[in-house]
């Protein structure tokens, strides 16, 4: 079927409209592997104009701070060329990178974009750069040495990086060490020598711990030195997975009024409130445990256990002095409601001096 030649001339017109007056000699630039020792690294793209009028080069907009551009500033006539250049950044960039460059013109349909990538090689570091922790004859790159989220249903292993200082080989050393009865530790490889690094892998039973919620420990490396580590974890309740009618039949934990807001009060006061806790389950509920974000909150519940279709009351107090300003308090209780094992009521208010 032959088109009508007003409608092949307007292709041809769009096609002409459409098509960029400038031609870079390439879009897209590969630095390969730069050293971040060595600083910024550069490369120019170079363009023609070639189309019939003069064109400018408006903006050049990076994608990343990492990135500065520069260009062309003055107009490029007809057959002249022009330039784009980026100037990458690569301190504190490790790792690969890929990185564009908008190009904005007078004329809208050259406008484009450039590409820049590589791969940084990272600059030589030292033992008390990288690892800035000092635990006995050890040093760590962290304070604590978080586990992350545990279930209950299993033990969880997690290793850290660690190195040793010391002049000798570092081994675990039970008469130096000392470590809670639900936590193991072991070192891969499991001597390292003087001025090497290796793996500390903590593996963590959080059944023996019997404890829900953010726990903390720590584990002593060289009691002469009383050096010690934290490790922290955030433990849940592990829950297979349940039919409809199991869940129906799974104790639910409800809580009334999940906020209190006790308004202003003055620094010092004793602020008490309470929350029924009842359980419209069929089985048991067992509160796992309940915790407050901080230690001025304390709680009378000593029974944790509701049975169906009963309900207790959680009795709370809240000590107020030296605090200032908005206060917000947190209560987290677990459970082993499988479909809400966590929940959490609020305090708030204001304290005025």
């Amino acid at each position: 079927m032959r088109l009508p030649l007003s409608i092949l001339g307007m292709f041809t017109f769009f096609s002409v409209i459409a098509q960029s007056a400038i031609e870079f000699q390439n879009v897209d630039h590969d630095f390969g592997e730069i050293e971040e020792k060595n600083g910024y690294a550069e490369h120019t793209f170079n363009f023609t104009n070639k189309g019939n009028d003069p064109i400018k080069i408006t903006n050049v907009k990076a994608s990343c701070g990492c990135t500065t551009p520069g260009w062309t500033r003055e107009k490029v006539m007809p057959g002249d060329s022009g330039f784009v250049t980026a100037r990458y950044n690569p301190r504190n960039r490790p790792g690969r990178f890929r990185k564009s460059l908008r190009i904005t013109t007078s004329d809208p349909a050259s406008d484009q974009t450039l590409y820049i990538m590589g791969f940084v090689k990272p600059k030589p570091t030292t033992p008390e750069k990288e690892y800035p922790v000092v635990v006995g004859d050890f040093r760590l790159k962290y304070k604590a040495l978080n586990m992350g989220k545990i279930s209950t249903e299993k033990e969880f292993s997690k290793s850290f990086d660690i190195y040793n200082q010391s002049d000798s080989i570092a081994f675990i050393n039970p008469e130096k060490w000392t470590i809670p009865k639900h936590i193991t530790v072991a070192l891969s490889p499991e001597f390292i020598n003087s001025g090497e690094s290796g793996k500390l892998i903590i593996t963590y039973d959080p059944l023996k711990k019997n404890d829900y919620g953010f726990v903390s420990d720590h584990i002593v490396l060289n009691r002469a030195a009383g050096k010690s580590l934290s490790v922290i974890a955030v433990i849940e309740e592990y829950f297979p997975v349940m039919t409809a009618e199991e869940l129906d039949g799974a104790p639910k934990l409800n809580i009334s009024n999940r906020a209190f807001d006790f308004g202003k009060v003055k620094s010092g006061t004793i602020i008490e409130t309470s929350f029924e806790l009842s359980n419209s389950g069929e089985e048991k509920l067992k509160l796992r445990a309940i915790k407050s974000n901080c230690e001025c909150v304390t709680y009378d519940f000593k029974d944790k256990t509701i049975k169906k279709g009963k309900n207790k009351t959680l009795r709370i107090k809240f000590d107020t002095s030296e605090m200032r300003a908005n206060q917000y308090k947190s209560v987290v209780i677990y459970s082993n409601d499988p479909v809400n094992p966590t929940q959490i009521i609020t305090i708030k208010g204001k304290v005025e001096k």
